[in-house]
Order: C-alpha cells, then sequence, then structure tokens
C-alpha cells in the first residue's frame, strides 16, 4: 500500500543550489485563523557536490541550546563553504518551541514520542510524518540537538542510541568522538522506539542526539558545546573544510536499565543528596521526600540501585510519582 503524501509543504526550493530560509507550512484551521498555517522555519544552504545532512532542533520546546546553535549556523553558513546540504529545522515542533513548552499546546503531543507521525493525525503527528517521510529520505547523516528542558539538568553529552550493525556502530563512534561533547552515553534500553533518532537509524543514516544542558536555559559553557559540536561533525563528514578542535577527548559511557535511575514513589518535595558530576555506588542515598502537608511524618529515603556518574537530575523540588529524579552513566 502507497504511503500517504505529506500535507506539509516547504515554500523554499530544497533541491537547488544556494541559500533560503523559509518554513514548512503546516495547514491549521483555528478559532484565530479559519485558513492559516503553522510557519515552521527551515532552512538549505547547498554548495558542491556531497552528502546531505540534516539539522534539527526544538523536538522538545524548552530546550534552547540546540535552537540557538542552529539559528547562529544559518546565519553563518554560506554556500560556498559547503560541500554537499545541509537542511536545518532550528524549531521542529513550532507549536512547542513558541509556548516554551516541551509538548505541544495545540495537541498536547510529544514530537519525540510519535515518530515516524501520521499525515493525517493531530499536528504534531503531522511534523513527525513530514520529517520522516520527506525529510529524511533526502539526507544520509542527522543529528537531533536535545538538553533537559525544564524539569531536567543534564552534564552536557552526545546521546545515542547504538546501531545495531558493527560498521554503522564505527561509523557513529567516530561522529561521536569528532562533535567533541565531554562525554558520550550510548544507551542500551531506548525508552521509546517512536524518536527522532529510532526513525533516523531505521533509514540507515548517521545519526546521533545529545543533552546539552537544560533547567530551561542555556549557558556559555554549554552553548559553546553545541555550536561547536555542530560545526564539528559537519567537517568530519567533508561538509565544510573548518571547525574548531576538540580540546579534550569524548569519555564514553553507558546508561543501561533501571538500576541507573532514580523514580519518585510518592508525592512531595525532594532533597537531592546528590551533584550533578558525582560518583556513587549502590545503596547510597540518593536524597529524601518530605511531606509538607504532614510535618510530623519522617521523610521518605531513596537510595541509589546501581554505581555510575551522576549525569542528569530533575531541576524542579516538587515531585510526583513517577517523575525522573536522577540518572546515572557508567564508563565503557
Amino acid at each position: 500500500m502507497a504511503v500517504k503524501r505529506s500535507p506539509l509543504r516547504a515554500d523554499i526550493d530544497l533541491e537547488a543550489p544556494g541559500k533560503r530560509v523559509g518554513h514548512v507550512r503546516l495547514p491549521y484551521s483555528s478559532h484565530e485563523s479559519a485558513y492559516g498555517w503553522i510557519p515552521i522555519p527551515i532552512a538549505v544552504i547547498k554548495g558542491g557536490e556531497g552528502p546531505t545532512v540534516l539539522l534539527t532542533a526544538g523536538n522538545h520546546g524548552d530546550e534552547y541550546e540546540g535552537q540557538i546553535a542552529l539559528l547562529k549556523l544559518i546565519r553563518a553558513l554560506e554556500p560556498e563553504q559547503v560541500r554537499g546540504r545541509v537542511i536545518v529545522l532550528p524549531r521542529m515542533n513550532l507549536p512547542a518551541a513558541a509556548a516554551g513548552r516541551r509538548t505541544s499546546p495545540i495537541d498536547g503531543g510529544n514530537l519525540n514520542r510519535v515518530f515516524p507521525g501520521d499525515p493525517d493525525g493531530t499536528v504534531t503527528e503531522q511534523i513527525a510524518a513530514y520529517v520522516a517521510s520527506v525529510l529524511v529520505p533526502m539526507a544520509q547523516a542527522s543529528l537531533d540537538i536535545h538538553s533537559g528542558g525544564s524539569s531536567l539538568d543534564y552534564l552536557p553529552c552526545a546521546y545515542a542510541r547504538m546501531p545495531q550493525d558493527a560498521d554503522d556502530r564505527a561509523r557513529q563512534h567516530a561522529a561521536l568522538q569528532a562533535f567533541g561533547a565531554p562525554r558520550a552515553i550510548l544507551v542500551e534500553s531506548p525508552l521509546t522506539n517512536f524518536s527522532m533518532s529510532a526513525t533516523a537509524l531505521a533509514a540507515g543514516h548517521l545519526h546521533f542526539s545529545t543533552e546539552i544542558g537544560g533547567s530551561g536555559t542555556t549557558r556559555p559553557a554549554s552553548q559553546a558545546i553545541a555550536d561547536d559540536g555542530v560545526r564539528r561533525f559537519l567537517a568530519h563528514l567533508g561538509l565544510i573544510a573548518d571547525a574548531p578542535p576538540v580540546t579534550t577527548p569524548t569519555r564514553m559511557m553507558r546508561v543501561g536499565g533501571a538500576e541507573h535511575y532514580v523514580y519518585a514513589p510518592v508525592r512531595g518535595l525532594f532533597e537531592p543528596a546528590f551533584t550533578l558530576g558525582d560518583d556513587v555506588v549502590r545503596g547510597q542515598l540518593a536524597g529524601r521526600i518530605h511531606f509538607p502537608e504532614e510535618p510530623e511524618r519522617a521523610p521518605r529515603e531513596l537510595h541509589f540501585a546501581g554505581d555510575g556518574m551522576l549525569v542528569c537530575r530533575r531541576v524542579v523540588s516538587l515531585v510526583a510519582p513517577g517523575d525522573c529524579l536522577a540518572h546515572l552513566a557508567s564508563d565503557i
């Protein structure tokens, strides 16, 4: 059965040489705009012969390092500097990014949980379907830039689910080292199979993601990792000639199963007993959940179930059952 064509359209030519900036138009009829469309920014910079690379950010709208890095790249990169084609979506989930939220305010959709999408589905599903069915097939490599967003803070890292093929894993490993984040975390048990990463790897892409900072903001150090890493990735693939050098080798790490995560079992105020970057061991105190509505009640203690480095923590102290409070990674 033929795959249904996406109703979304770019208002620029994605194939012609040169540099063009425009929008992917998603038809959307609302109370405020009966015949309107949602303008998802897109840019293409195409020079001489070479591969096509897809760069995306704003998959989650409250993650800013990638959005800023790609906006800078669009302004700075010129066709004569490029051997191949760079397609850039700096705010892939435009409704969420415009609202500064992880999920879309239109349909509540989490874009990175609905790939490969549905051209007849919700707004979020239609965005995923356009990226998966139109843009991904154009490219041979892709990078989806994430950070912790409003609720999480990460030690800056590249973040990758591993391809099945050994040669693909070797290519990915080389690209992770070239990107030059302080650490690269390989995910052994992905949280979802409906992500941009899953779609890109299924298409045979050289692909990885990132988790660069977070807390609903950006900082000079984490922003520099995103800015420089994108250029190093393009240089590694031969699309551009110059990129900032890697000053420190990337530390390769892994995230396993449940032993690497701490979740809240009850509602309350979380008091962490750790700092990002700490090395911890199984059984060590992770923190306490206090019960402000029951002042006389003793807090609930939580302990780590595995060994490793604290690479991610929850930002918000108010927690509910199921909230991720921290996760670890171990050296490979």
